[in-house]
């Protein structure tokens, strides 16, 4: 039901899963879309049930060797995720692995009700897991200026780099031939401002209560030119590469891909 009735919704994810794979056509992205809220209710449930000490579940890490490399630093370091898995879920867990704070941004509900019920939540959860903390993107400049203050004091900083919503900056970034994706701009400028490491991680749902965090390798920033920085292009990629392998643990409801005429798959 809440699939029929969530139309704009619906028809950004049906968009994106076209744009991604231009020979399917309406039928094959609607099922494909259908097959991106299912999943998205099964991790949500797993969450609740987590949450409720009503059900526990199993992890695995895959590239072992740059998770220890991620904990090891000593200086800040930035986290660029997606919205895959639950890191609600994932982030309290693993913070105490790093040995340090780890800061996650996540964007506010959208209903203040819905808010006020979410940041109780996460409070419980700071306070079982002292190294987890969390913080609003709430637009202005204020959160830039704390989370380039965090990674210079050597804290691990959590951002959802793909999903332009709110008063978010965004860019468009071409991942293929013809492949537009539209990102958040504050990541990459964070990135450039504090020169600090940045590594792509993404929780991944393998099964039944089984997940994986996949930890790749550190980006490596190509150099600034005169009127563009082509930054961008690594961490764009990389999501790609991912969400075009588990495009139906994406779960992202905005208009995010687009193809321009002539694009090929």
């Amino acid at each position: 039901m809440f699939f029929l009735v969530a139309g704009r919704q619906r028809l950004a994810v049906m968009g994106n899963l076209r744009a991604l794979f231009p020979g399917w056509g309406y039928w094959r992205a609607w099922v494909g879309a259908w097959r991106v809220f299912h999943h998205f209710a099964a991790v949500y449930v797993d969450a609740m049930r987590v949450e409720t000490g009503t059900g526990g579940v199993d992890w695995a890490i895959e590239g072992l060797e740059h998770f220890d490399e991620l904990a090891a630093k000593s200086e800040g370091c930035l986290v660029l995720t997606a919205h895959m898995g639950n890191y609600d879920m994932a982030a309290p867990l693993f913070s105490g692995m790093f040995g340090r704070t780890v800061y996650a941004v996540r964007a506010p509900e959208r209903e203040p009700e819905m808010q006020r019920i979410k940041e109780a939540e996460l409070r419980r959860k700071e306070a079982s897991h002292p190294n987890f903390r969390t913080l609003y993107n709430e637009g202005g400049e204020m959160l830039g200026v704390e989370l380039a203050r965090l990674l210079r004091e050597g804290m691990v900083v959590a951002v959802q780099g793909d999903r332009v919503v709110f008063e978010v900056s965004g860019m468009e970034v071409e991942v293929e031939p013809g492949l537009m994706m539209n990102l958040p701009r504050g990541p990459l400028m964070l990135a450039r401002l504090t020169d600090a490491p940045v590594y792509p991680l993404f929780i991944l749902r393998d099964g039944w209560r089984r997940y994986r965090v996949k930890v790749m390798p550190k980006l490596e920033l190509p150099p600034r030119k005169r009127g563009v920085d082509p930054g961008a292009e690594p961490w764009a990629k990389a999501l790609h590469g991912v969400i075009r392998e588990r495009w139906v643990e994406w779960s992202v409801f905005e208009p995010v891909f687009t193809r321009r005429k002539g694009g090929e798959s």
